[in-house]
């Protein structure tokens, strides 16, 4: 019984949920409640509230005083890698979702989820954007909106549509690890 109480405070919130697989995706790192609000799209308070009751149960560790605190996944807890399991397969983002946030990022022509997004940790990068217009701002935002919705930072590459073709016929290592590694094609042809 005890056991499911215990779990029953873990999956209490969408909140708390978002900044279990934070932490859990990144097990030797601690960040500041600053980091995890901008990352996961929430109020500071609402993410300080969360660290702390995740820091009084156990799953997350805290160190510091004042605002020098951080915090951390306790990878040595019971329950830390079940969960961050099944956040990994529970909370995957669908290719609509991804869709969605690049609506209305004009001349995107290719669009990959690999990486996290795919739960490959192998690939440098958890998503490839082929554009004509790879500076576009609107780009940028749209990357935020993924990364709210999957509750972690990504690491992402743009590529103009004539690189991606050169780099592509170069057999370019990063495009490489992308296609050899698992990956969702979302949007394009390859």
């Amino acid at each position: 019984m005890q056991m499911f109480k215990e779990l029953s405070k873990y999956l209490s919130s969408p909140a708390r949920l978002k900044v279990l697989k934070f932490f859990s995706f990144q097990p030797a790192q601690r960040f500041a409640a600053s980091d995890v609000s901008s990352t996961l799209g929430m109020s500071k308070k609402n993410a300080e509230a969360e660290l702390r009751s995740l820091a009084k149960s156990g799953i997350i560790t805290r160190k510091g005083q004042g605002k020098k605190v951080t915090y951390a996944y306790a990878a040595d807890h019971p329950f830390a890698e079940p969960l961050r399991l099944f956040l990994a397969e529970t909370t995957l983002p669908s290719e609509k979702s991804i869709t969605a946030a690049f609506k209305g990022v004009p001349g995107v022509s290719l669009l990959i989820a690999c990486g996290s997004l795919a739960l490959d940790s192998r690939s440098p990068i958890d998503l490839l954007v082929v554009t004509r217009r790879p500076r576009h701002p609107s780009i940028e935002r749209a990357v935020r909106k993924v990364e709210v919705a999957v509750a972690l930072p990504l690491k992402y590459a743009v590529l103009e549509a004539g690189e991606y073709k050169s780099r592509l016929e170069a057999n370019d290592r990063l495009l490489r690890d992308v296609f050899d590694f698992s990956h969702r094609q979302i949007m394009g042809r390859a």
